[in-house]
């Protein structure tokens, strides 16, 4: 039922933009279809193995005026009873273009932290590092942007919910005003590509975590492409580097237009000694390992198939913590996107 009221809700938007002449807006499905086997320690974990469907997402996105443009995703397969409409929307806002330079955008979007391991959609990602998979990165709030005429950079700065803010609430069964201030740099320079930031973020109610997350991207050639991240935190009032951090690595090869080979490894530490991290548990030092290939057979390359193997080890104090010592994950799968209009 609930996925039929986001089917009509969709459809809703649509008729009623279409209604504005010379702005008619771009609807896409997609959808991802899995076969997993997952091993720890070489005993099968029964729910990550068999066919399962992974994401099913719809998107609308279109202008209201040449100013005016709006972007909404809807992950219908994260509609359950445990969660709400707006919990499975990642995002959904409203972007004005108030000048060449300047721009505002209000509603749900990716908290901004830097790295390309956060960048991907859900649907386009194989295996994260333990940070990525722990850390709630939708949320709502606003953003204020100062563009570059050349753009080569982008200068954001955000104010939105504490990513922590939910998981506060449970924890203490009580509710809770929680903020994240977030500062990223978005860059293109020949070869390099940088998402930097610095973020101030409530883990508690006036108690705040600092990150300084710098991923950067080499774009080596054509073909050949590294993603290099480092995130490091630190407690309000703790001024230590790399007690509590994250590392991330990912090498990507493309041999023709319709294939992309990959490696990639994490590494996740904790021995800050505090609880201010919920994403990287205080006492874990986890690390993975793997790779895959990606094979786009339609020259439109909407509809790919994927293969791609992830082992971590390590240790993991988070007993619900997705990476676990000795555990071996095997993906092969199929993604296809469809546009409506």
């Amino acid at each position: 039922m609930k996925i039929k009221t986001c089917l009509l809700l969709s459809a809703w938007c649509c008729t009623t933009v279409m209604a504005q002449e010379n702005y008619r807006p771009k609807l896409d499905f997609e959808i991802r279809q899995d076969y997993k086997r997952t091993y720890v320690d070489g005993e099968t974990r029964k729910e990550d193995c068999g066919f399962k469907g992974n994401v099913m997402n719809v998107i609308l996105k279109g202008k209201i005026t040449p100013e005016l443009s709006y972007g909404y995703r809807q992950r219908l397969s994260g509609i359950n009873k445990d969660r709400s409409f707006f919990d499975a929307t990642d995002w959904v806002y409203l972007d004005y273009q108030a000048t060449p330079h300047w721009s505002l955008m209000a509603g749900k979007q990716i908290v901004y932290v830097g790295g390309w391991d956060l960048e991907p959609a859900p649907i386009d990602v194989y295996h994260l590092s333990e940070f990525t998979y722990n850390f709630p990165c939708y949320e709502w709030g606003g953003i204020v942007s100062y563009n570059t005429l050349s753009g080569s950079d982008k200068v954001s700065f955000q104010l939105c919910e504490s990513p922590f803010r939910k998981s506060y609430m449970q924890q203490n069964n009580k509710g809770a005003d929680m903020y994240a201030y977030n500062l990223v740099w978005f860059g293109r320079h020949g070869f390099f590509e940088p998402i930097w930031s610095v973020n101030l973020m409530e883990y508690a109610p006036g108690k705040f975590i600092n990150y300084i997350a710098l991923g950067s991207k080499f774009h080596l050639n054509n073909r050949l492409q590294l993603d290099v991240d480092v995130i490091n935190r630190a407690a309000e009032g703790q001024a230590f580097f790399f007690r509590d951090c994250s590392f991330m690595c990912k090498l990507a090869y493309q041999p023709s237009p319709k294939v992309n080979v990959f490696a990639k490894m994490t590494y996740d530490v904790n021995k800050s000694g505090t609880d201010a991290d919920m994403a990287v548990l205080d006492g874990t030092e986890m690390t993975a390992v793997g790779g895959g290939v990606e094979y786009f057979p339609l020259k439109k390359k909407n509809v790919r198939l994927h293969s791609s193997f992830n082992y971590s080890f390590g240790t993991n104090t988070n007993p619900n913590g997705v990476l676990v010592d000795k555990r071996t994950a095997v993906d092969v799968g199929v993604t296809w996107r469809v546009n409506i209009l």
